[in-house]
């Protein structure tokens, strides 16, 4: 469990005056410490006004490890304002979690960790701001497989001349599958196959995993720069996760859902710099709330296994005329539109309503959810009748683009996994952002590409929100399996846009993320994108540049 400090009334006072009362008790904490290696970098996350929580992993000799942390003003520890010691074992995958409490609002701070023989890097983050604030800069990821390339947009983030507020990360910081599966020749051809080498299915397994992703280098490297704000997706469970299973998972082979699904999140509780659930309630319930003093409250949702219903399936659930051909109109009415398709669940489309009312209550410029899944409407473009004829044959010779093309003419959603599949959630949503009078931006990951939507309500075309799409860290769109010629990034991003009227902006081709800048009159959303994922380089640039105000003005810029 994470280890709280609050500090006593003299250590309260010393955090006024500048720490001095507690800046010698590091020579006190180092005589209950033991040998220790800290073998996974450090990070922090989870802040609130006066608390953050810090991290490390450290493996000593014994089935208890203690070591010291210090939290200092400055990077150089002389002003140490709060220490302690805390302690791990193999119960805990020797992962260590201090929430730090008593801190000041918008504090930046620095940490370390100590051991008898051993130093950890040092890390660094900030408090969440209080009171007036002119301006924030979040860094948006998601989608980064470890087998695919290499994790430059991390690396770029952390080496940002002028560093974010925190990072949100929207989902699938590691994947389930083994090295036979999605991503596995890549992996091979760029040695970072998964460790270990099946599909993860036990707590064992999801810790490995955990250990592999933290090893590399880049990864280490921004969370030692910042904050982060976490929420998962599928993968750190299983691909298309949702409250009763997972498209992936298989109980005669691979036993109980719910053994698999705790022991997923007990790994990831372990490994990522987060407060643990409170004693009692479920561990799988996973929404929070940050304010960013009068500016901004930003909103993680859960949207995989609290409370989304099976994602329905044009495959197996079509409906059919009384010719035997495909009914798209019969489906969409009598499967996709059933109420009680759910997103979130009752009790959290609760939760999320009164969240946003207090949010706008308080004064709060604006609203922001931090999101795992497209929100927008997107229909599938008939690329059959879009694409050039040299195009079009060349990925007809495909089997597997063959099919997928041809079930584009049928104009569904393109994405039923995302709130596509959900359309009465959709609603609801949207119900309880006018009821709030939020002025809601949405930040989503999953696609694998960049998207700058504009969200209409679809019983009156009614404009709801802005959602700012990431595109990944290294996982691939998908759009390079239906033709290698670079042509059909193209014809994808022109025939998305001309298709749906929600989609303002559309980018399918490269890894990169977001840097989202608020300020009380606008949100702008700077796209960039990094080097070639096949070797290592913290290179990025701009490609485009969204600005939108509260009264929804939309602005595209490209470079």
């Amino acid at each position: 469990m994470t280890q709280t400090f609050r500090p006593s009334r003299r250590g309260a006072l010393a955090l006024m005056t500048g720490g001095a009362a507690l800046a010698g008790s590091s020579a006190a904490s180092a005589a209950a410490v033991d040998s220790a290696a800290f073998t996974h970098g450090v990070a922090c996350g989870d802040p609130t006004r006066e608390g953050l929580v810090i991290w490390t992993r450290a493996v000593g000799d014994g089935p208890i490890t203690r070591v010291a942390w210090e939290v200092a003003d400055d990077q150089d520890f002389t002003r140490i304002v709060q220490s302690g010691v805390a302690r791990t074992s193999a119960a805990r995958d020797h992962t260590i979690k201090v929430d730090v409490q008593g801190l000041r609002p918008g504090q930046t701070c620095f940490y370390r960790f100590r051991s008898t023989d051993a130093v950890s890097p040092v890390g660094q983050g900030r408090t969440l701001p209080e009171g007036g604030v002119e301006q924030l800069r979040l860094a948006v990821v998601s989608c980064s497989h470890y087998g695919f390339g290499y994790f430059n947009a991390y690396r770029a983030i952390a080496e940002l001349a002028e560093p974010v507020d925190a990072v949100v990360h929207l989902g699938d910081y590691i994947y389930e599958y083994g090295v036979d599966d999605y991503g596995g020749p890549e992996s091979r051809a760029l040695g970072r196959e998964h460790d270990p080498a099946h599909e993860i299915v036990t707590l064992d397994d999801y810790r490995r995993r955990f250990a592999q992703y933290r090893t590399d280098p880049d990864l280490q490297a921004v969370h030692a720069r910042t904050a982060f704000i976490t929420v998962w997706d599928d993968h750190e469970t299983a691909n298309n996760s949702w409250m009763g299973g997972a498209q992936a998972h298989d109980e005669n082979t691979e036993g109980p859902w719910d053994r698999r699904r705790d022991a997923a999140i007990q790994a990831y509780f372990e490994w990522l710099p987060m407060r643990d659930p409170a004693a009692g309630s479920p561990t799988h319930v996973l929404n929070r709330v940050y304010d960013f003093g009068d500016l901004l409250t930003l909103i993680a949702i859960e949207t995989r296994l609290t409370g989304r219903t099976k994602a329905p399936s044009a495959s197996r659930e079509m409906l059919f005329d009384a010719e035997g051909r495909p009914d798209p109109a019969r489906f969409e009415a009598e499967v996709l539109d059933r109420p009680d398709r759910s997103m979130l669940g009752p009790q959290q489309e609760a939760w999320l309503e009164n969240a946003l009312a207090q949010s706008v209550q308080r004064g709060q410029a604006w609203q922001m959810l931090a999101n795992q899944v497209v929100v927008a409407r997107m229909r599938a473009p008939d690329f059959i009748s879009v694409m050039p004829q040299d195009l079009l044959a060349d990925a007809m010779s495909r089997p597997g683009a063959r099919r997928w093309l041809e079930s584009t003419r049928l104009g569904l959603p393109i994405n039923l996994d995302a709130w596509d599949g959900y359309p009465a959630a959709r609603l609801r949503l949207y119900d309880s952002v006018r009821r709030s009078g939020a002025n809601l931006a949405i930040l989503s990951g999953d696609t694998h590409m960049f998207w700058g939507n504009r969200l209409h309500d679809p019983r009156d075309e009614s404009f709801v929100a802005v959602e700012f799409g990431v595109g990944s860290v290294t996982s691939p769109g998908g759009y390079e399996t239906i033709s290698p010629d670079p042509r059909i990034y193209d014809v994808a991003e022109a025939a998305l846009v001309a298709r749906n009227p929600d989609v303002r902006f559309a980018h399918v081709r490269d890894h990169g993320f977001l840097i989202v800048t608020v300020t009380k009159d606008a949100l702008q959303s700077d796209y960039r994108r990094v080097a070639d994922i096949e070797t290592r380089d913290g290179r990025s640039e701009r490609f485009a540049r969204i600005t939108t105000n509260q009264s929804g003005g939309f602005r595209i810029e490209s470079v």
